[in-house]
């Protein structure tokens, strides 16, 4: 007897939904000769599978090319690339076919940021884009609440916890009798009864802001004590005098992403901090418009549709990246 529970053909759209999963998979995995026998087997199902792999595949490869005008108007240091296994190898050399021509400067190297670096993915605790968590150390005596993208380090062993930012944006609340340590960039900040929150993103420059209590931050330059209702920043070179906060409140705490009065291209950089996949903003004259506006985390795809209305940009999408002209 058969059974009202089995389950159908996929529609189109989930079989492209799969073929964009795999070509993402593909080129930002470490793909094995399994790999390609699973991507070989997923293929074959129907002609709607093959159909589907030639249209990612063509999109992956546009991609590429856009990778690579991009990269040429905005160079950067290569990184040091991983060695290539030789089951990897097979695999990129022929087991793909056309996907492996996308050529995305050696799809060893990330375009556009799409995927971390390596201690980003190897910190003890990592949020993935759009994921927020807490986390709770000794009898709920040091909370955590880290934002998206973001990945830290704890050591609970000994008298002084250690937590190391290693990127991202992190909230720590501490109740102790003896301050745990804090490390961010350049400088280590020593926190016993209080609330903070430290940003610490693509470049040298940390962010921290006091909610309550207090932190004492100890840097190269000087130290200083950082009181409830203050900020400061800091890089390698110089570190800032305490200043009152604007507001008490993070949006980013309760799902919340605000611009206000941001230049396009930093919107769309914290825009691509909750939203999976990429925004890549093509047009420098686009980018020095500015965005006021707020989003729930979830919906940020309203702020693209704004963008398009307000300022006539040009919207190309390539599986869930997006370029803005």
């Amino acid at each position: 007897m058969t059974s009202d529970l089995t389950p159908g053909p996929l529609s189109d759209s989930a079989i492209e939904r799969e073929a964009h999963a795999w070509a993402r998979a593909l080129a930002t995995g470490a793909p094995t000769t399994q790999d390609g026998d699973a991507f070989k087997a997923w293929r074959a199902q129907s002609p709607a599978h093959e159909r589907a792999w030639v249209q990612a595949a063509r999109a992956w490869r546009e991609l590429g090319q856009i990778a690579q005008a991009y990269a040429a108007r905005h160079p950067a240091s290569p990184p040091r690339r991983a060695p290539v296994s030789a089951s990897r190898r097979w695999f990129l050399a022929g087991g793909a076919g056309a996907f492996a021509s996308m050529a995305v400067a050696g799809v060893l190297r990330p375009p556009f940021g799409l995927w971390p670096s390596w201690a980003q993915a190897s910190a003890d605790y990592r949020t993935v884009t759009g994921e927020q968590r807490n986390v709770t150390f000794g009898d709920q005596q040091l909370k955590l609440a880290l934002n998206t993208q973001t990945s830290i380090n704890v050591s609970i062993s000994g008298t002084q916890p250690r937590i190391e930012l290693v990127s991202g944006e992190a909230a720590i609340q501490a109740n102790r009798q003896q301050p745990c340590a804090v490390l961010a960039g350049a400088a280590r900040m020593e926190l016993a009864t209080g609330d903070i929150e430290v940003r610490h993103l693509n470049d040298d420059r940390v962010h921290v802001r006091c909610i309550g209590g207090q932190v004492a931050v100890v840097h190269p330059r000087a130290t200083r004590l950082l009181l409830a209702g203050q900020q400061l920043g800091y890089d390698t070179e110089s570190l800032d005098t305490p200043a009152a906060l604007a507001d008490m409140d993070s949006d980013w705490r309760s799902g919340i992403v605000s611009f206000h009065d941001l230049p396009l291209n930093q919107a769309v950089e914290e825009i691509n901090r909750y939203r999976p996949g990429r925004v890549v903003l093509m047009n420098d004259a686009l980018a020095r418009h500015r965005l006021s506006a707020r989003y729930e985390v979830k919906n940020l795809d309203q702020a693209i549709t704004q963008i398009q209305q307000l300022y006539g940009a040009s919207v190309r999408r390539v599986g869930d990246m997006v370029f803005l002209s």
